[in-house]
């Protein structure tokens, strides 16, 4: 895997994208390739942006639970197999403060997993998160495509994903 560092100014924050799990507490966010069959989940908002489901962790939560969690609620997804944690965006922020009080600081990462799963209900959107539009079902490269000017690493993500095989289980 070739490393590089990434200004992600929408979280203050240096990152750069790797196949090394990082501990833990340094985990802020989970992020999904969330399977249905052969396709990714896709969720829209309703200005039309696209994303990959996953969140940020609540305080004392564990990365398993918030993957359940903000598959729920951004997906209606309920997961029929267990996460396979492949690869992360690790960074340290520019940030005065962390994002959330009980967030790591200044070291944080953006943990990435695949899981299996179905579209058991609607989002729940709940107050205060983002308000999922739509969710939809897409040929993994086309929503590579789809999300390639999203800037938030979702493409590098699951272009990594498909360049090992695709896998499930750990």
């Amino acid at each position: 895997m070739q490393e590089h560092l990434e200004d992600w100014e929408w979280a203050q924050t240096i990152v750069r994208f790797t196949d090394q799990r990082p501990p833990d507490q340094v985990v802020q966010s989970v992020r999904a390739i969330a399977l249905v069959d052969d396709g990714v989940v896709v969720c829209r908002l309703a200005n039309g942006t696209p994303f990959l489901p996953g969140g940020t962790r609540e305080d004392g939560e564990s990365v398993e639970d918030c993957m359940s969690r903000e598959l729920t609620e951004e997906a209606g997804f309920l997961t029929t197999g267990r996460t396979h944690w492949f690869a992360a965006h690790s960074g340290v922020s520019y940030n005065q403060v962390p994002y959330k009080p009980y967030a790591p600081f200044p070291l944080k990462a953006w943990l990435w997993g695949a899981v299996a799963g179905e579209l058991a209900c609607p989002p729940t959107n709940p107050a205060g998160a983002e308000q999922v539009a739509s969710v939809v079902v897409m040929r993994p490269q086309e929503a590579a495509d789809v999300l390639k000017t999203e800037g938030r690493g979702y493409t590098q993500a699951l272009q990594y994903w498909l360049s090992l095989g695709a896998p499930l289980e750990s």
